[in-house]
């Protein structure tokens, strides 16, 4: 650590305190259990840690871990909170008997809708309760280490000087871990001097001590603005040494870069031991068939579209969208929510160059297809069968311009489609341009397609309409009329196997609807739904 000048080392009080631990000051109070007195009268040798009956008593240290675990939590040794070491100085609250009333929240980070850890309120952590004695310090400092989360700054050598100090006596003990590497001012990483040489011999650095002392570490995060392919290289290439991961995540940019996530991905692949380079594959054709299914399951399902907004976000909808058009920024993508348990900032891979072994949003089923030809069966069906897939614009035209490509053994395998009409400003029709008419010859265009290639006694739909932003006059009223045109002409669908409505402007409307497409069948043996996609159990109390 030649490089490190002690003179440009900023002593917080969060680092003196742990530092004095490592020192073990003479002042402290040695309450080891083999300590105690001689009576002046009996001379008898009385334990400190024996009662008035001559009974040995159990202190702290003695206690199960659950119990210590409940006891450091109400001392506010431990926090729910991730505890920034770079800032922990700056608490100035007392503890005066409340805690932080925080909980995890949705917050916009970037371009994304992300869980982030709300305005943390707790009080400065207690250090001085590890000063008592030598014991505890060495008893309860493991706890302090595995069950707390921590992050760091490094941007500078103070503030890698301040984190080595104050994590090196547990730092076999830490489990939790988001390091902010780079220059200050949202600066790009470079294979440059100055502060760019300064940050990657600290990144060096704390790689080596990863390697040699952080034996029990579980879950790290890394976010350092790179935009470069040789510095992605640098930065992971130091990582070899690193112990193996149960989780892992790596943020280099807001924008996608699709020549350096390989090597994200490749990074966190190799850090949770999930490479396989040298692993013989697994035998997944042995497993019992109830069993692959389960597993392509939990694979090919369930997963989170981040083109949908939060307001409406729901697990299990795929939306039928152009996903590499410009985006607007005032519509920011939407985080999973486990791409990082930290939850320091979002690091999903869509639109960003980030990575996360954990991140549950959906990436496309293609390389399941391209197994083998048992396999890509089998994923297909689960995938086109289990999912609901749906059109997040009201443009038919779309609909069928995106649909061409598709083989009719695809359509038919699909059981669920559902077609979201967004809220927007509209105008009041007028007599001289009649854009509904045109677009109700392009509906029955679209249906028409849907009668000759999808499986109609298999098929559910779903139609969601938000309804009408303004107010002008006689503006929802024509959307209404031409809605309920619009759902009548549904009707030449006989045979579906559900039909779904929900209006936001128009709610008595709804049954009657469903009742004309779906006939005499409407309420004979129809099962009683609690959500529907998009608004998930918003608004249902009303439905059958």
């Amino acid at each position: 650590m030649e490089y490190l000048d002690d003179e440009d080392v900023a002593f917080s009080p969060f680092f003196r305190d742990l530092d004095g631990l490592l020192l073990g000051k003479e002042e402290s109070i040695e309450m080891d259990s083999g300590g105690g007195d001689t009576d002046s009268e009996t001379g008898v040798k009385v334990d400190f840690w024996m009662d008035i009956s001559g009974r040995p008593t159990k202190s702290l240290l003695d206690l199960p871990q659950k119990v210590q675990i409940k006891i450091l939590q109400y001392a506010g040794l431990l926090r729910p909170c991730l505890i920034n070491i770079s800032f922990e100085q700056y608490r100035m609250k007392n503890n005066n008997g409340s805690s932080c009333n925080r909980s995890p929240m949705r917050a916009t980070r970037g371009s994304w809708t992300t869980f982030v850890d709300g305005s943390c309120d707790h009080p400065r952590l207690p250090l001085e309760l590890l000063l008592v004695s030598r014991n505890i310090r060495q008893g309860l400092g493991p706890l302090f280490f595995s069950q707390n989360r921590f992050s760091a700054i490094l941007y500078t050598k103070a503030d890698f000087y301040m984190f080595r100090e104050a994590t090196h006596w547990g730092m076999g003990h830490l489990k939790y871990l988001h390091l902010d590497l780079g220059p200050r001012d949202n600066r790009f990483l470079k294979l440059a001097g100055g502060v760019h040489r300064t940050v990657l011999t600290m990144w060096e650095s704390f790689c080596r001590s990863a390697a040699q002392h952080m034996f029990s570490l579980q879950d790290f995060s890394l976010k350092c603005r790179v935009k470069d392919y040789d510095v992605a290289c640098r930065i992971m290439r130091e990582t070899d040494g690193f112990p193996v991961l149960s989780r892992c995540a790596i943020h280099f940019n807001h924008s996608q870069d699709d020549e350096i996530r390989p090597i994200l991905r490749r990074a966190v692949w190799r850090l949770t031991d999930n490479l396989g380079d040298n692993k013989p594959p697994f035998p997944f054709e042995c497993l019992p068939k109830e069993v692959q299914f389960m597993i392509l399951e939990l694979l090919l399902t369930n997963r989170s579209d981040p083109y949908i907004p939060i307001s409406e976000w729901s697990r299990g909808i795929v939306t039928l969208q152009e996903r590499k058009r410009q985006r607007n920024s005032v519509y920011p993508l939407t985080c999973c929510g486990t791409c990082s348990s930290l939850q320091a900032m979002c690091f999903c891979h869509a639109r960003q160059t980030a990575y996360s072994s954990t991140c549950s949003c959906f990436t496309s089923p293609l390389p399941y297809f391209l197994t083998s030809r048992t396999f890509y069966e089998d994923a297909r069906r689960i995938f086109y069968s289990k999912n609901v897939f749906a059109f997040v614009e009201e443009d038919p035209d779309f609909m069928m311009r995106f649909m061409h490509n598709t083989s009719d053994s695809t359509f038919k395998l699909i059981r669920h489609l559902a077609f979201k009409f967004p809220s927007v400003y509209r105008t009041p029709g007028k007599t001289a341009h009649r854009p509904e008419e045109s677009a109700l010859v392009s509906w029955g265009v679209f249906r028409r397609f849907i009668r000759e290639h999808f499986a109609i006694p298999y098929l559910s739909i779903s139609i969601v309409d938000f309804g009408t932003k303004n107010y002008m006059p006689n503006a929802i009223p024509n959307r209404n009329k031409y809605l309920r045109k619009l759902l009548k002409t549904f009707a030449d669908l006989q045979g579906l196997r559900d039909f779904r409505v929900f209006l936001a402007d128009d709610g008595p409307f709804e049954n009657e609807a469903e009742k004309a497409v779906l006939g005499p069948a409407y309420l004979v043996g129809r099962s009683k739904y609690k959500t529907m996609p998009f608004i998930g159990k918003r608004y249902m109390s009303g439905h059958v």
